[in-house]
């Protein structure tokens, strides 16, 4: 009893920012949790091709939701949060306003020309309708989330992302087991839609009885000024990580595309790993910049980059057995794939702690350039190469544009070093490119170790004893980090 009384005393001396922290990464770790417990359920509920046209399904509402919504739950709601502190209720109401106006002019749009739309989308009429009418509801909740977070009110988030997260994955699961399986997919997506959207009604009504403001010009001029030209940006991040699907999708079949659907998202939940190790190290980077203390800094990130580059030669040498117990026997001929996509994440940490920089500079128009860059980069190359290699080619197709997102990042962040630092380094190139060099080779020669189990696994077993040696070294640079993340 004792010990619970230690731990919780300490919980109650840190302050507010480090338990929203901790809150908030627990609430991000229950919504992915939801959907990766969901993926291995619908796979053995629904066929390749079904889980194909649902994918797609989900790719398209996340590309059509920048346009529809203007992404008002974004970064422009923190930077209202603090221009209207007096005025949070009313801003948020309003901003709720944009997108629901957003969305009804976009859906207008595809009303009008409807055929169109529904041969771009690769989807049936009343799935393209379905995505514009969740986007509707969808967003009264975002923007209530984004305000908790920015005043820290975690407990009231987590309660109600876990409710929404398991009823997500509950209803439409069951849905799927009861109706017969020509109806099973339209049951499964329709269902996810309902749990969205009356989740979302009440969330718009309690904004707009809160905020009691459904227009005001100075709210919209400041969101609309700030947001629109960010758009390409938000798209092409989008465009990056969804556009390989509609494309395999539309280019080969529905079949392919459930197939590469699911490797991708079983490959990314090496993402949650790298976006919690990201923000972890945001503070610590803006303080060593502040203080020019770059070689700690270099130091801290080369070691940060062997984690995350070991934590993805690990997942990728486990890949044959992990698919398997969570697919059937469909989706085993896309395994090899696993080290390729999950080596994206690996360049998703790399290019962040470049835009690390860039972002403490406020160089904001370069992270658009870089994006821009490597989302037309991805469309092109799927394009070419698709038809000709099939899927597979996708994987390898991302993993390049990322490369190039982190090359771009590296240039723009050596410009902004010389305009802002008199040219000093803040990373070391060379290292870095080596670490690099070494976690993608490792992690595609791993692919050919696959039919060699005691191979891979003697290869983890080393790997274990290095670290348990050099244990002291990796906890006393995480209890850094920690510290000033504290």
């Amino acid at each position: 009893m004792t010990f619970f009384k230690k731990i919780l005393n300490k919980y109650k001396s840190f302050p507010v920012q480090v338990k929203a922290a901790f809150w908030f990464t627990i609430c991000s770790a229950v919504q992915n949790g939801c959907k990766f417990l969901a993926m291995p359920v619908l796979v053995r509920l629904l066929t390749t091709e079904e889980y194909g046209i649902y994918s797609v399904f989900l790719s398209w509402m996340s590309i059509i939701s920048i346009f529809a919504t203007l992404n008002m739950q974004a970064g422009v709601f923190n930077n209202a949060m603090f221009k209207f502190p007096n005025k949070r209720s009313e801003y948020t109401s309003s901003a709720q306003s944009i997108s629901i106006t957003a969305t009804l002019i976009c859906f207008a749009v595809y009303i009008l020309f409807h055929d169109f739309w529904n041969g771009l989308f690769g989807l049936p009429g009343n799935l393209s309708v379905l995505i514009f009418i969740q986007l509707l509801f969808t967003e009264g909740f975002l923007v209530w989330s984004s305000r908790q977070r920015y005043e820290y009110r975690y407990m009231a988030l987590i309660v109600y992302t876990s409710i929404l997260s398991v009823s997500y994955l509950a209803f439409p699961i069951a849905a799927g087991l009861i109706f017969p399986p020509e109806k099973r997919l339209d049951a499964v997506i329709y269902t996810g839609s309902a749990v969205q959207i009356l989740f979302g009604i009440g969330f718009i009504v309690y904004n707009y009885v809160k905020g009691k403001c459904f227009y005001k010009k100075e709210y919209w001029k400041f969101a609309l000024s700030f947001n629109i030209p960010l758009i390409p940006h938000y798209l092409s991040g989008i465009v990056l990580g969804q556009a390989d699907r509609v494309m395999i999708k539309s280019l080969i079949s529905s079949a392919a595309a459930g197939i590469y659907s699911f490797t991708y998202n079983i490959s990314l939940v090496m993402n949650i790993i790298t976006q919690s190790v990201n923000n972890a190290i945001i503070p610590y980077t803006y303080e060593k910049i502040k203080k020019r203390d770059l070689k700690k800094l270099s130091s801290i990130t080369n070691f940060l980059l062997i984690m995350v580059g070991g934590l993805v030669l690990m997942f990728s040498a486990i890949a044959p057995e992990f698919i398997k117990l969570f697919a059937t026997e469909e989706y085993y001929e896309a395994i090899s794939l696993v080290p390729v996509i999950s080596l994206s994440s690996y360049f998703t940490f790399l290019y962040c702690l470049f835009g690390n920089v860039e972002f403490y500079f406020e160089e904001n128009k370069f992270i658009t350039i870089a994006s821009v860059v490597g989302a037309v980069a991805n469309i092109v190359l799927n394009y070419l190469l698709l038809p000709v290699f099939g899927y597979y080619a996708a994987g390898y197709t991302t993993l390049f544009c990322y490369i190039l997102f982190s090359a771009a990042h590296y240039v723009f962040m050596r410009v902004v070093c010389r305009k802002k630092m008199n040219g000093y380094k803040v990373y070391n190139g060379k290292t870095i490119l080596a670490i690099s060099v070494f976690v993608v080779a490792a992690a595609l020669g791993l692919s050919a170790l696959y039919d060699y189990i005691w191979v891979r696994y003697g290869l983890l077993l080393i790997a274990a004893v290095i670290c348990m040696i050099k244990r002291k070294t990796i906890i006393n640079n995480l209890k850094m980090i920690k510290e000033k993340k504290v």
